[in-house]
């Protein structure tokens, strides 16, 4: 086995580049955050939007606790799009991590770096800023994550993992 370091932003961008995918400076930072330093995660996060979808998640999640309605139809909307499998996956994926992200970062007192989106560091110190918080979000991660893989694997609409609709 080979272990090897993430890719810092500043390699990343310079391997993107390589593989023929130009990014600018700030799309590689968020791009070596959001794949965890990963060429390939970050050429198919580059290929279906992931940049300006996780931001668009840090965007709901600034909005709480009054959700914007209109950002999130937009975000569901950009999901089901014909043609967007990919993206739903990516969306879900980035889900995932922003909740990963906003329970460590509340868990340990530090923001992951480098940051994937702007505002995010300000987003989850508010949401996150002890660990009380953090391990409710971790909680509320494991609970979206555990609805996810039932819908996908009974084949359901995303629209019907709404907790709202349980009897």
């Amino acid at each position: 086995m080979l272990n090897l370091r993430s890719l810092a932003p500043p390699d990343m961008s310079a391997a993107m580049q390589q593989a023929g995918v130009d990014v600018t400076p700030e799309e590689a930072d968020a791009l070596a955050a959001l794949s965890a330093g990963s060429v390939g995660d970050a050429i198919r996060l580059s290929l279906n939007e992931g940049p300006a979808l996780y931001g668009a998640i840090i965007s709901l999640l600034d909005s709480l606790p009054r959700l914007d309605r209109a950002r999130a139809l937009k975000l569901a909307e950009a999901a089901t799009a014909r043609g967007a499998e990919d993206r739903v996956n990516t969306i879900f994926s980035l889900l995932d991590l922003a909740l990963i992200r906003l329970a460590r970062s509340g868990a340990t007192g530090q923001m992951p770096l480098p940051a994937a989106a702007p505002r995010e560091a300000e987003v989850f110190a508010r949401l996150a800023p002890d660990a009380r918080r953090a391990r409710a979000w971790a909680e509320i991660g494991q609970e979206i994550a555990a609805r996810t893989r039932h819908g996908r694997a009974v084949n359901l609409d995303p629209a019907a993992l709404d907790p709202r609709y349980d009897d």
